[in-house]
């Protein structure tokens, strides 16, 4: 790849992850119902349809190579790193996957709420509020889960932190992704940062899967 500058940090509502992300497919317990229209937290698009359809990789977006012989386990669900990642964290229920350009946090939430939204709502508030955790587009994870996406407005200037809320049944999870704006060898562009996003939450999935 070529070498390029710094990029800038994304605070739009959408980061263009819909290419490869927000396909289909709400399970039980993502609705958005008991949503708060007075909340600026609560602002979410509308479900996604009941179909799934299969994303194909853009020359723009691309998709990042998993290690499909490597799992991260939490309790009631699983995931895949990418092929370039290496074990960093491991505190039993959470664990942290990076390689020199992102990484990867996956734990389960201790969450009773009765929505997606509801779910998203309190996990802001108890993260600094909507003017610091600004709510995205929600995404698709594992082809047909339900995710809300939040993007941390203060963090370390070098790093780029989304965060992704799943809840299914009587069981919820976060996945939190950091892009490295000062990544080895070089920082991902915007489109690579899409798409190493993509690619990891394509991976989710439950127990029950």
């Amino acid at each position: 790849m070529t070498s390029r500058g710094p990029r800038h940090r994304r605070f739009a509502p959408v980061l263009g992850i819909a290419a490869l992300v927000l396909t289909a497919g709400c399970q039980d317990g993502s609705d958005a119902s008991g949503a708060d229209p007075s909340d600026p937290s609560s602002s979410s698009p509308s479900s996604p349809t009941s179909s799934v359809a299969v994303p194909e990789p853009t020359e723009s977006v691309p998709t990042f190579e998993v290690a499909e012989n490597k799992t991260i386990k939490v309790p009631g669900a699983s995931m895949h790193p990418l092929a370039t990642y290496k074990h960093l964290t491991d505190y039993g229920i959470v664990q942290g996957w990076n390689d020199g350009q992102s990484a990867v946090t996956f734990a389960p939430e201790v969450n009773r709420a009765p929505s997606l939204d509801a779910m998203a709502r309190s996990w802001i508030r108890r993260n600094g509020g909507p003017k610091v955790q600004v709510r995205q587009d929600d995404a698709i994870a594992g082809g047909k889960y339900s995710a809300w996406h939040v993007l941390d407005t203060t963090s370390d200037p070098v790093q780029e932190k989304h965060t992704f809320g799943i809840l299914f049944l009587d069981s919820a999870w976060l996945i939190e992704i950091t892009i490295y704006e000062d990544g080895t060898p070089e920082p991902l562009t915007d489109e690579e940062a899409e798409g190493v996003i993509a690619s990891l939450l394509g991976t989710f999935k439950t127990d029950l899967d």
